[in-house]
């Protein structure tokens, strides 16, 4: 820092005339400098209101003593020029040390793109097993459905949802899988399903559950597995997707007679909402139960079983009410928890056996007069079905309903929810609700 006007040959003329002769020889700044010790002065000078600020920049390749000798060297200026001065060491700098950390930092990200683009010999056989997997997507049938190259050639097949379930299946060397690719069930899959042996292989999700149905409903299922709850098939790993084909469940544990869907077996797969739960119990008034818990439609060969089974249980009931008077044996809880059970479930039993003699009673009533009979709250009336069908939203609930007709899809569309049970001449029905029971006039009068 000068108190005057000063330049940059001011500044560097002060360094090497004032420092000469302080030391001795071997530092000398000139003597350094032809020998390549000492480098090249730079000086960045800036003149601000009459006074003078340098930077001055030496670059020193002595040892650490001898450089701090020539700072301390350097403080002992005083003028420059014909300005008095002062002169002020800033810092000391190793460069060596600065360029050994950039070498250190440099080096590290070059090791380490480099091992990211590195592959070990088994990821290129995998990547290259992937790609030839990937590859061996084909498209199936006029509809042109994503499939695995196997699929004419096995005798058993699985069908997914999408494209992409597909190819994670491919990837997992499973090579006999479709797609539905779409809510509506291809004809194709429909014709494979009945010549091969079926499984349905769909997500853990609403979704899968819906279309699940209607493969039940339109194809010949040999078994149903389903995704984990909330995961689809296309993320699941290799071992997952084998530990979901390996627990699939045959579809004549989803199926009772009758046709009805077992719903406590698909919840088991896959968990069903709350408000669909409390929709089909509230639906299943005018189903049987079975010792097991399980729902069943009203055919006429379960008639004389139950028939059987109230003779069965009336013999133990008068048997135990004997003992019981006579004393030849108390009656404990038990026994009467045992004897009361059977005894509810008789009675049920009794009052199916009643609505299907009522059923009965109203086919043959209806039978060539091309009219309607409905059962509502217990008043029975004869209707024409248009008007049934024009007044729909003013009946609430129906007990059954018999048609001296077809039952058509547009019928059963209109009549969901509103009766358990639809009776017609014939059924002419695509996509039937799992909670509605269809008979025709054959099936009841049998």
């Amino acid at each position: 820092m000068a108190d005057g006007y000063v330049e940059k040959h001011d500044v560097i003329g002060a360094i090497f005339g004032q420092t000469e002769g302080l030391l001795s020889s071997e530092l000398d700044l000139r003597d350094l400098q032809k020998s390549g010790r000492i480098g090249r002065i730079d000086v960045e000078l800036e003149n601000v209101n009459g006074k003078s600020f340098a930077k001055i920049t030496l670059p020193s390749s002595l040892d650490k003593v001898e450089t701090s000798i020539l700072a301390a060297t350097l403080e002992t200026i005083d003028r420059v020029g014909p300005c008095l001065a002062t002169v002020k060491v800033t810092y000391v700098e190793d460069i060596r040390v600065t360029k050994r950390q950039y070498i250190t930092n440099r080096a590290r990200d070059i090791l380490r793109s480099l091992m990211d683009n590195m592959m070990d010999t088994y990821e290129i056989t995998e990547e290259i097993k992937e790609q030839i997997r990937t590859e061996e997507i084909i498209e199936y049938g006029d509809e042109k459905l994503p499939a695995g190259p196997n699929i004419d050639y096995s005798d058993a097949i699985i069908v997914v949802e999408g494209r992409a379930d597909v190819l994670n299946l491919l990837r997992c060397g499973i090579k006999n899988v479709i797609a539905v690719e779409g809510t509506s069930v291809p004809k194709t899959i429909v014709e494979l399903s009945k010549k091969k042996t079926t499984t349905v292989f769909t997500d853990g999700d609403r979704g899968g559950e819906l279309i699940l149905k209607e493969l039940l409903q339109t194809c010949d299922v040999d078994c149903i597995a389903r995704a984990p709850h909330g995961r689809e098939v296309e993320e699941l790993s290799k071992k997952e997707i084998v530990k979901c084909l390996r627990s699939k469940i045959p579809v004549e544990q989803v199926f009772h007679p009758g046709s009805v869907i077992k719903d406590d077996i698909l919840g088991s797969i896959a968990e069903e909402s709350p408000a669909e739960q409390k929709h089909e119990k509230s639906s299943s008034h005018g189903c049987v139960q079975t010792e097991h818990g399980e729902s069943q439609g009203v055919s006429p060969n379960s008639v004389a079983d139950t028939q059987d089974n109230i003779n069965h249980i009336s013999h133990i009931e008068n048997s135990v009410e004997t003992s019981c008077q006579t004393g030849e044996k108390k009656c404990t809880p038990a026994q009467d928890i045992a004897v009361s059970e059977p005894v509810d479930r008789i009675k049920t039993e009794k009052t199916e056996k009643n609505k299907f003699d009522n059923i009965k009673s109203a086919v043959r009533e209806v039978m060539g007069t091309s009219m309607v009979k409905v059962i509502i709250n217990g008043d029975e009336e004869i209707k024409d079905l248009k008007d049934i069908l024009n007044n729909i939203k003013n009946i609430d609930n129906m007990d059954f309903l018999v048609v001296d007709g077809p039952i058509t899809q547009r019928i059963v569309d209109l009549l969901y929810g509103k009766t358990p049970l639809i009776v017609g001449r014939e059924i002419k029905v695509t996509k039937k609700p799992v909670d509605l029971r269809l008979f025709s006039f054959d099936e009841i009068l049998a």
